[in-house]
């Protein structure tokens, strides 16, 4: 039977290829779902849909981690269907406060003495 569940996963860094890892581990064992940053803290939140046995291995694969990154925890937690077609890593949102044009400073100058 196929089920789902949420994978969140805390690293010690946090650009170090651990979301290719992980699309790399769950294609091998057949896991259908979503890959994606959570927070400024540098984690990882994976939604992942495939048989019971499957997925627990998967959790289990996830928890070594890499030789670039350590997992400092990990959770799973049982989650609703999506019904994914296949594994993807979704795009990182880009900050909104750099998307902001800047303010234009406002000023004065004081003439040659002080006038």
């Amino acid at each position: 039977m196929r089920t789902a569940i949420k994978i969140v996963i805390s690293l010690d860094e946090r650009h170090s290829g651990f979301r290719f890892y992980a699309l790399k581990k769950g294609k091998a064992l057949g896991v259908v779902g979503t890959i994606s940053y959570y927070g400024d803290s540098g984690g990882i939140v994976i939604h992942a849909e495939g048989k019971d046995s499957v997925l627990q291995q998967y959790v289990t694969i996830l928890r070594q981690g890499t030789p670039y990154s350590k997992v400092t925890s990990i959770m799973s937690i049982p989650d609703r269907m999506l019904n994914c077609v296949y594994l993807e890593i979704l795009p990182t949102p880009v900050p909104l406060k750099d998307t902001l044009p800047k303010p234009k400073s406002v000023g004065f100058k004081i003439g040659l003495f002080g006038f």
